[in-house]
């Protein structure tokens, strides 16, 4: 959940031959590596509208609903019925929060087959081997703050275990593309897309830059584009023993990039859509997936409960047998007020530092599960966490490294880890991963946790052990 800009400083001369070695540059929060809480576009466009026992919305409701509209000025269409149940109603312009959820109170009032109507929340990015710059890595292997990867690999490297990646999509990274199967672009809206046809087949992030003012009056500066997908996917599954680059915490698992984030974040409908096509459920309109997920890592989010759309999409995919992993969030206040993390099943993940600590940007609370490297650059950027990315500010450029720092970092550690997990022991369902995860994490006190960590710092080691004994 890591909203991310860059910074300037080079950490390393760029090389012209990506065979020699990868460029590394530094990558932090905002300027001064700081991370500042998510910023949420203020507006929706949106209304996710259930009705009772999965019936359809049928033309009455549909009248009903743009009438209760039209009183407020507004315009309202029918745009697609929604994997999980539910349908999507699109306004003509966007409102403010609490008046989309005045509306939203209003249409759902007028009619007792109406179960809840809800608004589409938009959600934001939350940031031993020969590999070139593993050295680089602490985040695998310092003894202090690190998850002991080493002592996991000879018993599991995450072979024949799908990780899907809900995000902004991903790169054709040369240190990720031999783990990358074929995934799905779900943006809806061709403007936030930048690809001009909205969902299509070719889940390629295509940049998320944004002028100043174009996400939220709140938004004073212009951003770079993120690349976020691409580094959330290096750190699950970048190719080891490759002498480039970088080394994955599962580098044997396969990723299933899932676009669901575009310009200024993405919407709920869109998320939970890629969700559950990511666990193989059937999506209107989308070819099935022939390689279901059993990870799905959700390094995104918004400061809101969770919504009942979202725990429904949560428990479908969860019965599927996947595993979902969600970043807590950078706004340092309670998970339990941010979705998806906050939702029930979810294994929500805390960012720690090089010392082994909370680090100062990360949520915390009784929600969470564990918690895995995220990084704090406010020193330097060494401390961030290395990983693949992109050198365009703007639109893709040339393969790179980059250091990041989030909670979206921290969040693709443990996905890593629960790909490890059910490579050892495929027959462990989401329950007890999560809780293998939690009683096999080094303890975490108060005095380095403020607010509470759950099981601790996530061990790779310990949980694979565990898993490979497990009934």
């Amino acid at each position: 959940m890591n909203r991310s800009t860059r910074c300037t400083r080079v950490l390393a001369g760029l090389m012209a031959a990506l065979s020699v070695t990868l460029s590394w540059q530094a990558q932090a929060g905002t300027r001064g590596g700081k991370v500042t809480p998510e910023r949420i576009p203020a507006f929706s466009t949106g209304l996710i509208v259930k009705i009772k026992t999965d019936a359809l919305l049928d033309s009455t409701l549909i009248a009903k609903a743009r009438a209760a509209a039209a009183r407020q000025g507004i315009s309202l269409s029918h745009v697609r019925k929604l994997a999980r149940g539910g349908d999507l109603l699109a306004l003509d312009k966007a409102l403010p929060d609490v008046a989309l959820r005045r509306l939203a109170a209003e249409i759902q009032k007028l009619d007792e087959r109406i179960d809840y109507v809800e608004p589409d929340v938009v959600m934001v990015p939350m940031g031993l081997s020969n590999d070139k710059h593993v050295a680089a890595q602490w985040n695998l292997t310092d003894p202090v703050g690190g998850i002991y990867v080493n002592e996991a690999w000879p018993m599991s490297k995450g072979q024949g275990v799908v990780v899907a990646v809900v995000d902004s999509g991903i790169r054709p990274h040369v240190d990720l593309m031999a783990n990358v199967l074929p995934g799905y672009d779900f943006v809806s809206n061709r403007g936030a897309a930048r690809d001009g046809n909205g969902r299509d087949a070719f889940a390629w992030d295509e940049g998320n830059w944004t002028t100043a003012g174009q996400c939220g009056a709140d938004q004073i500066d212009p951003d770079d584009s993120t690349w976020h997908g691409t580094h959330v996917a290096g750190t699950i599954a970048a190719v080891s023993n490759n002498s480039i680059g970088v080394a994955g915490v599962a580098p044997k698992a396969k990723v299933l990039p899932v676009r669901a984030l575009g310009r200024c974040g993405g919407y709920t409908s869109d998320i939970i859509d890629g969700m559950l096509w990511a666990a193989g459920l059937p999506v209107d309109g989308v070819p099935a997936n022939p390689h279901p997920a059993r990870v799905i890592n959700l390094s995104l989010g918004s400061v809101n409960a969770c919504s009942r759309s979202f725990q429904a999409a949560i428990d479908a995919v969860r019965a599927q047998g996947a595993v979902v992993v969600a970043a807590a969030g950078n706004s340092d206040i309670d998970v339990a007020r941010i979705s998806p993390a906050g939702c029930q099943g979810v294994i929500a993940v805390a960012a720690s530092t090089r010392e082994g600590k909370k680090a100062y940007y990360s949520n915390y609370g009784k929600r969470i599960s564990v918690a895995a490297p995220g990084g704090d650059m406010l020193g330097v950027a060494e401390n961030g966490i290395l990983s693949t990315y992109n050198s365009g500010t703007k639109r893709p450029g040339v393969d790179v490294l980059a250091y990041m720092q989030g909670t979206s970092m921290a969040a693709p550690h443990v996905a890593g880890v629960a790909a490890l997990m059910l490579a050892i022991n495929p027959s462990l369902n989401p329950d007890k991963v999560q809780m293998l995860l939690k009683q096999s994490a080094r303890p975490m006190s108060a005095a380095v946790c403020r607010g509470g960590c759950g099981g601790g710092l996530v061990d790779a080691a310990a949980a694979v052990a565990a898993a490979a004994v497990a009934n």
